[in-house]
């Protein structure tokens, strides 16, 4: 449940936002601490940032880390042990994204699982939690889900999310997974494949009883994996014939289902797994599946990038040689390079008439004018 941190200890550290750090990652976990969907795919997104990320643990977010990042840009993953009196506060002053990976409204993260727990259906959206939540979501400059039936029910329950950036981005890979599945479908292309796989889970929601009743009912031999490393599981996948996931509520975007169909399994699943039917994975067509994928972490930040408007830093360069003799505008030339220029490289070729001492004399005068002397020997045939 919301509000359970997976970290609580007597004395938390006190944690200070690096200087230096452009985007501050929230999330309860990361790959360093547990290897899950979520954390793999908040990792593939976070290796490939042009800017510099510092990842601080959900249950770190207090007035002192806001402070300290107010200038930051902030991007929130999975934030249950985050205080959520904090929200006022992050709406007012921060600016920040939101990627939704389940349905944190709920504070079970599953009305399907607030049900089986309570034996009533979810009512979190009209109380103060699930008001909170959708404050918290309007707030953001954008949102990121996992599957359009993800969106299309949070829409459905808050109409006013749908005036923000809304945008399906899907499980994210890295290019180490990218390369393995290439490896792995050389490597096993002549091979009869073999038996289904069941996820192995303690989790309600995974279902895992019900993909094992469908492999005895359909007399397929089968192998429950548990705590795999990711390499192993890979591995696993690209022997089998078949992989079954069967989930008793909603789940957004399983990593398990993608990596099996890439793998070249045959699949079952219902209709819990929310992306089965978007096109860029009811598709037969590999390529089409691949691709959408490998352009995820770029689209992401591609419009992060213009969400927070960001400006790159533009370096000039321009060389000079015996300008004052040839009557050459320099001063006025390296000037208008600072209207559009946060610094302008200077290569001075050993001039002898006083341009160098000029050169020098501007740098005094504007921090941004960095100049350089590079003697040559102007007589050389080169």
């Amino acid at each position: 449940m919301l509000g359970k941190s997976p970290f609580e200890t007597p004395q938390s550290p006190r944690i200070k936002v690096p200087e230096d750090a452009e985007v501050v990652f929230v999330s309860d976990m990361f790959v360093e601490d547990y290897v899950g969907g979520a954390e793999l795919t908040s990792e593939a997104i976070i290796s490939s940032s042009p800017l510099k990320v510092f990842k601080l643990h959900s249950q770190h977010v207090n007035m002192e880390t806001l402070e300290q990042g107010h200038s930051k840009y902030w991007i929130f993953g999975n934030f249950s042990a985050m205080n959520l009196d904090l929200v006022p506060t992050i709406v007012s002053n921060m600016n920040y994204s939101i990627l939704e990976y389940d349905y944190k409204f709920c504070r079970y993260r599953s009305p399907e699982k607030h049900e089986s727990e309570t034996g009533s259906p979810c009512d979190c959206k009209e109380d103060i939690h699930g008001k909170i939540i959708s404050a918290f979501y309007y707030g953001a400059k954008s949102l990121w889900w996992m599957s359009e039936k993800q969106m299309g029910l949070y829409h459905e329950m808050y109409p006013f999310l749908a005036e923000r950036e809304n945008t399906v981005l899907s499980s994210v890979f890295d290019d180490a997974f990218f390369y393995s599945i290439k490896i792995l479908r050389e490597r096993y292309k002549d091979q009869e494949k073999n038996g289904w796989l069941v996820l192995g889970s303690n989790s309600w929601i995974k279902g895992a009883d019900l993909a094992e009743e469908w492999c005895k009912d359909n007399d397929k031999q089968y192998e429950v994996v548990w705590n795999l490393k990711y390499e192993e599981l890979l591995e696993k996948l690209a022997q089998s014939e078949g992989f079954v996931y069967l989930p008793k509520g909603n789940d957004t975007c399983p990593r398990m289902v993608i990596e099996a169909k890439l793998l070249g399994c045959d699949l079952h699943l219902n209709d819990f797994v929310q992306h089965k039917d978007e096109i860029w994975f009811d598709t037969e067509d590999m390529f089409d599946t691949e691709a959408y994928l490998y352009a995820a972490r770029e689209r992401f930040w591609n419009a992060i990038l213009a969400t927070m408007n960001y400006i790159p830093t533009i370096s000039g360069y321009t060389t000079t040689l015996d300008c004052i003799k040839h009557k050459y505008p320099f001063e006025a030339s390296i000037k208008s390079m600072l209207g559009f220029c946060q610094e302008v490289i200077v290569v001075d070729g050993g001039s002898e008439d006083g341009t160098y001492e000029k050169l020098k004399d501007l740098a005094k005068e504007d921090e941004r004018i960095k100049v350089s002397l590079v003697l040559r020997d102007w007589e050389d045939k080169r």
